[in-house]
């Protein structure tokens, strides 16, 4: 009885041992991890893809007779993006001397409006029908060519972050991560300045910690990333 009781404290000890042992080592492979990423990237999740992004419209009033893309289509520089019907005077008043405009439909009222270069509509902002104002955007083109991440850093991490250093940005719509440089480092705060007054006290402020826009370009090209879509970007420091 003596040599049982003994033998299941035993294997209790050798557990208890086999447990701890564990939690040493998981506890050591974690804190090794996190120093390592520390002490070699400055990572955030506060990052999103951007695109270069150009606004078409007409150079003239009128009414648009005829809209000749939609949303997600390519374009090409010099396509045919829409056809306006220009306003021209129809009468005068023979007392007031106002003219009245209107729409003749007539060849010689219609322009054309072409795309100043090649990309994807992504924003569409009028149809075939409205009434648009000079220079509204029509449409919103989106060059798939310039595409790149800003990714918010912590001010007290952007000591550690310089021009040229290579960056990894998870990109979930791709489902792997892509590899980049740092570009520019923004002179600004995404705000510029902002102090919060503390609740308990109307003559005391609390510092906000502020965020440096870093510009980061890809290495690939002619990625298929959505702009506006969140990444994680890790910023190689060593």
């Amino acid at each position: 009885m003596i040599n049982r009781i003994d033998g299941f404290g035993s294997t209790k000890m050798l557990i208890i041992l086999s447990v701890l042992a564990l939690v040493i080592v998981g506890g050591s492979l974690f804190g090794y991890r996190s120093w390592y990423n520390s002490s070699h990237f400055v990572s955030t999740d506060n990052a999103k893809v951007v695109a270069d992004l150009v606004q078409v419209g007409s150079l003239n009033a009128g009414r648009i007779l005829r809209m000749e893309v939609d949303l997600g289509s390519p374009v090409t520089e010099g396509q045919l993006i829409a056809i306006v019907d220009i306003p021209a005077v129809i009468s005068k008043s023979d007392t007031t001397n106002t003219a009245k405009l209107g729409f003749r439909d007539v060849q010689d009222q219609f322009v054309e409006v072409l795309a100043p270069r090649s990309g994807v509509v992504a924003a569409r902002w009028a149809k075939a029908g409205d009434t648009v104002p000079a220079g509204q955007p029509i449409i919103t083109l989106m060059d798939a060519r310039e595409v790149w991440v800003v990714a918010n850093i912590d001010e007290g991490k952007i000591h550690k972050v310089r021009l040229g250093q290579l960056v990894d940005v998870r990109v979930d719509t791709l489902g792997r991560t892509v590899s980049g440089t740092v570009a520019t480092i923004s002179p600004v705060t995404a705000a510029t300045f902002s102090l919060l007054p503390s609740q308990n006290s109307s003559s005391n402020f609390n510092k906000v910690s502020q965020l440096v826009p870093v510009k980061v370009i890809f290495s690939e090209a002619n990625l298929q990333l959505i702009p506006g879509s969140s990444v994680g970007v890790k910023i190689r420091i060593r």
